[in-house]
């Protein structure tokens, strides 16, 4: 593989960084990063360390980001555990790897997936808890890289996030007004977003392509997106609402920008 210098990476990271706290991915938890002293702390136990998993660690990989990445938990807080589970995952197969790799996640005891250690921006590899008697074999390749493993959270997440917004606590007096506020703050936090592409040109590949996949979401909506700004009445708003839903899962059944394991 081509060698990328460590800061294009690192500029991924802010930029995505930057985008999931616009659009108030995960605020509850707080999007952070972890110190030089944790990440050494698995650093230092391996021959070689992939750069792209260094600098998701030191920029938003400490905690559980359970909204952006649909509840798969890739946090160093709980790497002891993921391991853990990875362990019983590999005993259950029967498998013993030959090639350093490190295990980056598992999703809800169902799957782990991992990277083996050579390459700077390694393919991502996925392994179900028992063996797949269908497809005859349990450890597959899940994304050509690690950073379009992020690119297909970010993707799902601007997809999907909204329809969170129904899902309204009976403590809210006025739901209608609740939801349409949602909408309002996503579509302002996106249009900031595009902003931020239009007047931050950049020659970094990955920035770009993290950039085009929310413009492939982005520009097919946008007559939607500005009609909930510019519709103050609550009944049109509810069914500009409506119409959002159903355009996005429209655009995303037909525009596939990134292939999905089976397994995801």
């Amino acid at each position: 593989m081509e060698k990328i210098e460590k800061n294009l990476y690192k500029e991924y990271f802010e930029t995505l960084k930057y985008y999931l706290t616009i659009l108030n991915i995960d605020k509850d938890k707080r999007i952070l990063g972890c110190t030089e002293e944790e990440i050494e702390s698995i650093k230092s136990k391996k021959e070689n360390f992939p750069l792209a998993y260094e600098e998701f660690l030191r920029s938003i990989g400490k905690s559980f980001l359970f909204e952006f990445m649909n509840a798969e938990n890739m946090a160093f807080e709980d790497l002891d555990y993921i391991n853990e589970f990875a362990n019983e995952v590999f005993s259950n197969n029967s498998l013993e790897l030959e090639d350093e790799f490190v295990v980056i996640s598992e999703r809800r005891n169902d799957y782990i997936s991992l990277i083996f250690t050579e390459n700077e921006n390694p393919q991502v590899w996925i392994m179900s808890e028992c063996w797949d008697k269908k497809n005859g074999e349990n450890l597959s390749i899940r994304t050509e890289s690690f950073t379009d493993l992020m690119n297909l959270f970010f993707r799902e997440t601007l997809q999907n996030h909204t329809a969170s917004f129904h899902f309204v606590s009976s403590k809210i007096k006025d739901t209608e007004k609740y939801i349409r506020n949602k909408y309002i703050s996503w579509v302002k936090g996106l249009n900031q977003i595009k902003e931020k592409i239009d007047d931050n040109k950049t020659d970094n590949s990955l920035v770009n392509q993290l950039n085009q996949y929310f413009l492939n979401y982005y520009l097919p909506n946008k007559n939607t997106f500005d009609k909930i700004l510019n519709d103050n009445k609550p009944e049109q708003s509810n069914k500009n609402q409506e119409k959002l839903l159903q355009k996005i899962v429209k655009y995303s059944k037909k525009n596939t920008i990134l292939k999905k394991n089976n397994r995801y």
